[in-house]
């Protein structure tokens, strides 16, 4: 014991005078100090830039300028100097020993230099014509991110993004101007350094590989995309190498370590409440029936702290002028519902080698990802919500039955109707979702010699996805008695899919300039691009043997589109913009005579800062005006064979006989063969601003949108199809909005930077058109609470989608509501709970307001951020409340559940799920993460540095609404999986 801790002391005085050495040796110089003087000024109005930050390259010694420009700083006489301001080319300054330095900064408004990557191409976002968004992950203010999409939460306006739940690795809703169809997919394309990609490619980026995202929203940035692009494009361009530094290799590691806690329990009676209440109000239990002697917290029993860890290493630089980089990543989180993990391992190669003179660029693109899901049902939160606090987790019972769970028993055998206990479903279901997932391309980029001004371009991409998920559950398990056979067969199940994406895109660019003051900038092209899946699952016993009644099944099916587009960039006195796209598809998912599809757009911007009676005007650094038009269009609809005839074979139980003979038999699917092309108009007007050298800049953005023949799941008359349902082309809905965003420096000062960015978005939809022949009694049910028929929202002409449709509460005097009494629409009182009693509510779960606030307070080496988001003006209905009833304290099958405080206090005898008494305001607002960060400098050279920084997630929600969680993208709470609290230690080192 002595000798261990006197290797512990060693250790302890060992890492003291390690960290001591370093705040030494980052604050040390072998160089003698010399006190420097200078002025700073504007380039071009010879005029003093006031508060310019100048510090020391090599150092983190600093000052700023006065209001004349000038500055006095004490550095090493061979020393640089660093000069920056915003709006302004950062410049670098050698000393050489001189003791006097004035410096001309050359305007940059790097705002509107920065290029922003567009369909095929890049372009100044000084130049852009559309409205496209773009944004650089926040390294500092960011806490834990385990998917992609979470940086740009609340960060864009018009972009809302829903966590699907907060179970680790599980994905999220991501609507941009709120999505322009109805049954039809109203998720972003998504692109992937030029590959296009579905959403679930977002779980399998790791997030750290990401530089910039960027977000096409109307119709003349997203038209040259067509196909795809009526709901908005996202452009994920990853991390590249660089020549800086010489092509120096830099190390990048940084890593986090997470706990995770549960922010809410739902409110339910405690045992002792629970007797209480089963003792007044459950008056059809018979007097024979008897609770149990526990006191079981079911909640608390499937939720935990959860610990989570992931680490990321880079290496970056160049090796023969060939910039590279690579990465790997690793990601370990645990779920706070027991049991469920998730864990990612990530790697990435990018290589941008260049030939014949730098005629030839090269772009290669590798990411690989392996993803390991353990998942747990959502039905184990509603289990533990409503399974009877009495009960005990475990029991035994003869022949082995519920493996030592409790189990709902009568007469000595199991109760197939009753629920089952959800600590066995946690801990008995062993559940593994496995994806293997490579997306990459080459880019290649050749520059004519001799005619410079054309490119020729080609981009060969792909997208390969196999997915294996498994599930077992042993025999004589307590959820066997209620599921599967219900008589204790254990279940094996396997689903094996495979997805393949393959993408050709062969076009060209020329640039040219005409003049002085004119440019164009043209480029033309084909693509191709095929998409294939195949499916099989199989169901069986622990013995390999096929369940009764569950037959596999296995599919496949094959999908092309061909484009050629187009676009066309004109350019006068760099103030005068114009741009128009043209972009022609072909989808196999129609028939011959509806394959094509055409999709122009044209913008036009105007650079109100560039003429002569604002350009002298020092307060405005830009001022654009933009306006377009452009078309869209969706085919998404899910089925690659809506418009021909297809068949299903039938079940082992739906055979058919002939003699002797059982024959299978094929089943025709319900088809259109005259289905199209959904097609959405857009109309926007824009206006970007800057002030004060873009020290406050920001847009504004106005839209209205027309969808035209919406793709749209409708009842049809029996007999007219071989389905009641079909996809086809009926209906039209419009939309309008407007978005504004805002970012600025409030605060720069010598030691101190205070930044702050916010936006706020306001959009509605209205279905103008929803059938052949409209009237006011037609609609189309939709938003199933589960169970067969259980609807609560309905799509309406004149409403916005997904409006609640639901049977008005009626109250007594006292404001207390009255069991199973509703408002007729003649104003009196019924208790008939048939449509022809329900109105359409007017509200809807579609959120019409969102908001987004990030702000970040610098001093010296300290950093302090927030983000946070919200919305208001949207409807959550309480499922979950609206299940339960007084009378499921004992239900007709001898089982005994429990409730919610608030179900006593409403004293629903039965379950009421149509009234609109569960229906609330779902507003809210969210402090996404705290975070507190130090960063340390020249640890061992001028190039090394390291940041540790401390954050909290989920902080605090503001919000009325009664459930748990208010953020709900379907607005119907039923067993939401929580988003946790999370605590998060991060470290990031450099060298």
């Amino acid at each position: 014991m002595k000798l261990k801790s006197l290797i512990q002391k060693r250790n302890y005085k060992t890492l003291l005078l390690f960290v001591f050495g370093m705040f030494l040796f980052s604050g040390l110089s072998a160089q003698t100090p010399v006190k420097v003087k200078g002025k700073v000024i504007e380039s071009d109005t010879k005029e003093a830039v006031i508060g310019a930050t100048v510090r020391l390259k090599e150092g983190l010694k600093g000052t700023m300028t006065d209001v004349d420009g000038n500055f006095e700083i004490e550095v090493p006489s061979n020393a640089t100097l660093v000069i920056s301001f915003i709006g302004f080319d950062l410049k670098e300054v050698p000393l050489n020993g001189a003791s006097v330095v004035n410096v001309e900064l050359v305007k940059n408004a790097s705002l509107l230099s920065e290029v922003v990557v567009i369909g095929y191409g890049q372009v100044k976002k000084s130049d852009a014509t559309g409205s496209v968004l773009a944004i650089k992950p926040d390294q500092l203010n960011r806490g834990l991110q385990v998917n992609a999409q979470e940086a740009l939460m609340g960060k864009m306006a018009g972009v809302n993004i829903v966590p699907a739940s907060g179970a680790p690795g599980s994905g999220a809703t991501i609507r941009i101007r709120m999505g322009a169809s109805l049954s039809a997919s109203n998720d972003p394309l998504i692109v992937i350094d030029g590959v296009p990609a579905d959403n679930s490619s977002l779980n399998s980026i790791n997030p750290n590989d990401i530089e910039t995202y960027t977000v096409l929203k109307d119709a003349s940035a997203t038209a040259i995309y067509g196909s795809r692009a009526s709901n908005g494009v996202l452009i994920i361009t990853t991390k590249k190498g660089n020549l800086a530094g010489g092509g120096k290799p830099r190390i990048s590691y940084n890593t986090n370590l997470s706990l995770s806690h549960v922010q809410n329990y739902y409110e339910l009676l405690s045992a002792d409440e629970y007797r209480d209440a089963f003792k007044k109000y459950a008056t059809s239990a018979p007097a024979s029936f008897q609770l149990g002697n526990a006191s079981t917290d079911w909640q608390r029993q499937i939720y935990r702290t959860a610990v989570g860890h992931d680490h990321n290493l880079s290496l970056t630089g160049s090796s023969k002028s060939t910039p590279y980089r690579v990465s790997a990543g690793y990601t370990s989180q645990d779920g706070i519902i027991k049991e469920n993990n998730y864990q990612r391992a990530n790697g990435s190669i990018g290589l941008s080698p260049k030939f014949f003179d730098k005629h030839l660029t090269v772009d290669i693109n590798l990411k690989g990802s392996i993803e390991r899901n353990r998942p747990v049902s959502t039905g184990v939160i509603g289990s533990a919500i409503s399974f009877d606090p009495t009960r005990p987790v475990h029991e035994t019972y003869p022949n082995n039955v519920g493996l030592g769970y409790y189990t709902w028993m009568d007469t000595g055998k199991p109760i197939v109707l009753a629920p089952s206990n959800p600590v066995a479903d946690l801990q008995l279901n062993n559940m593994l979702d496995k994806v293997n997932r490579s997306i990459g391309n080459v880019a290649l980029d050749y520059k004519i010699h001799g005619f410079e001004d054309l490119h020729l371009n080609a981009n060969f991409g792909y997208d390969v996805r196999n997915n294996s998920y498994s599930e077992s559950i042993p025999q004589f398990a307590p959820s066997m008695y209620t599921s599967n056979q219900n008589n204790g067969t254990g279940r094996l199940y396997n689903r094996e899919s495979k997805n393949r994406n393959y993408l050709m895109d062969l076009y060209a660019t020329y640039n040219k300039e005409l003049g002085k003051k004119q440019s164009i900038n043209a480029m033309a092209g084909y693509g191709w691009q095929r998409f294939w899946y195949s499916t099989n699952d199989k169901a069986t016993d622990h013995l390999g043997k096929e369940l009764a009644g569950v037959q596999p099944t296995q599919g496949e099916g094959e999908l092309y589109l061909l484009s050629f587009f187009g676009r066309l960039n004109y350019a006068y006195a760099d103030k005068l913009l114009v741009t128009a796209t043209l972009r022609s598809d072909a989808s196999s998912r129609f028939a011959a005579e509806n394959r094509w599809g055409y999709f122009p757009s044209v913008a036009v911007g105007y650079r109100l800062s560039e003429e002569s009676f604002l350009k002298d005007v020092r307060s405005l650094s830009d001022l654009k005006l933009r306006v377009s038009y452009g078309q869209t269009g969706q085919q998404d609809i899910g089925s690659y064979y809506e418009h021909m005839a297809t068949y299903t074979a039938s079940y082992n139980n739906a055979m058919y006989a002939f003699g002797d003979e059982w024959l299978t038999v094929y089943r025709p699917n319900g088809y259109d063969p005259n289905i199209k092309w959904e097609t959405t108009s857009t109309y926007n007007f824009g206006l970007d601003y800057g002030f004060l050298n873009n020290r406050i800049y920001g847009s504004v953005d106005l839209y209205t949108r027309k969808t035209k023949d919406l793709l749209n799941k409708i009842f049809v008359p029996a007999g007219s199809n071989f389905t009641n349902v079909l996809n086809t082309n009926i209906g039209d809905m419009e939309s309008k909005g407007i978005e504004l965003a805002v970012s600025g420096v409030p605060v720069k000062t010598k030691g101190w930077e205070w930044t702050l960015s916010g936006n706020f978005t306001y959009g509605t939809s209205r279905i103008t058109k929803l059938n052949t022949i409209d009237t006011d009694n037609n609609f189309v049910k939709t938003g199933n609470a589960g169970g067969t028929g259980r609807y609560l929202q309905v799509h309406k002409i004149g409403e916005t989608p997904y409006t609640f449709f639901l049977l008005q509460q009626a109250y007594d005097e006292k404001g207390k509501p009255l069991d199973g009494k509703y408002i007729a629409k003649d104003g009196g009182i019924t208790s008939s709970e048939a449509d022809a009693n329900k109105y359409v509510t007017g509200k809807s779960s579609q959120i019409p307001y969102y908001y987004g606030l990030s702000t970040r307070v610098t001093h010296k080496n300290w950093d302090l951020g927030l983000n946070g988001h919200g919305s208001f003006g949207n409807y959550v209905y309480n499922y979950q409340k609206a299940s339960e009833s007084l009378d499921d304290l004992f239900s007709a099958n001898k089982v005994s559940s429990n409730i919610a405080r608030a179900t006593l206090d409403n004293a629903f005898v039965l379950q009421r799920i149509y009234s609109d008494y569960f229906l609330e305001n779902g507003a809210f607002f969210k402090v996404d993460n705290i975070t507190l960060g130090h960063s340390f400098s020249h640890l061992w050279n001028s190039s090394s540095s390291l940041r540790l920084a401390l954050s909290a997630q989920n902080i605090v929600t503001l919000t009325k609404y009664s459930g748990v969680e208010p953020e709900v993208y379907s607005g119907i709470d039923r067993n939401v999986y929580q988003r946790p609290r999370i605590y998060t230690l991060s470290l990031n080192l450099n060298f």
